[in-house]
């Protein structure tokens, strides 16, 4: 009886174990992840980008939206603070080990084209920016600064991490509208529903 004891007393605190390296390992990559777009290392940020992607849009031309987005000469774009705040259980299917990670992003958009113009054309044009992001994030996380034209956007998002044998290490794909299409070929439902849902 003691050694049926133990034994189970064993496999739970390896199971837990297991369970808590698998969220540490995520975490740690998922931020390193966000730092590389916080630092604009867009090269770094592909590096961990899901592989199969790449077959809906090259790594090529993804970069280079990346680099034209964030060097536009009208609108200046900075990540100020990206912060994973929860891994999920994982959930394995097909050999495929999914989970989802939740996080925190504070982006920054500063109107250069903007700057120049009458204060009165600058407040304009910022309310008009602010009830935009409003809509899309809700008015206390956007916050408006017309001193340097800016907004500045709290948003908490998720992404699923994906760990695939195909590909060395866990990789990653961003959970959003824009993204759906491509999350929904990619992510079987029922990884989305119970990784989203019941977290």
């Amino acid at each position: 009886m003691k050694n049926i004891f133990t034994s189970i007393l064993v496999l739970l605190i390896s199971i837990s174990t297991f369970a808590q390296s698998h969220k540490e390992e995520v975490t740690k990559n998922a931020q390193t992840y966000y730092d590389y777009m916080t630092n604009q290392n867009f090269d770094g940020v592909l590096d961990y980008m899901y592989p199969k992607v790449f077959e809906m849009a090259p790594r090529a031309q993804m970069k280079a939206g990346m680099e034209q987005m964030f060097s536009s000469p009208e609108m200046k774009i900075e990540f100020l603070s990206n912060d994973v705040t929860k891994v999920s259980e994982e959930k394995i299917v097909d050999g495929i080990t999914y989970a989802a990670v939740f996080y925190n992003s504070k982006m920054k958009m500063t109107f250069l084209s903007e700057k120049d113009k009458p204060e009165e054309d600058q407040k304009a044009f910022l309310d008009f920016m602010k009830v935009t992001m409003d809509t899309q994030f809700g008015a206390e996380n956007v916050v408006s600064n017309q001193t340097d034209m800016s907004l500045v956007i709290n948003m908490d998002a998720t992404m699923f991490a994906i760990k695939d044998p195909k590909y060395d290490g866990w990789k990653f794909i961003g959970n959003d509208d824009a993204m759906k299409q491509l999350v929904d070929s990619i992510v079987p439902e029922s990884v989305r529903t119970e990784l989203i849902k019941t977290n």
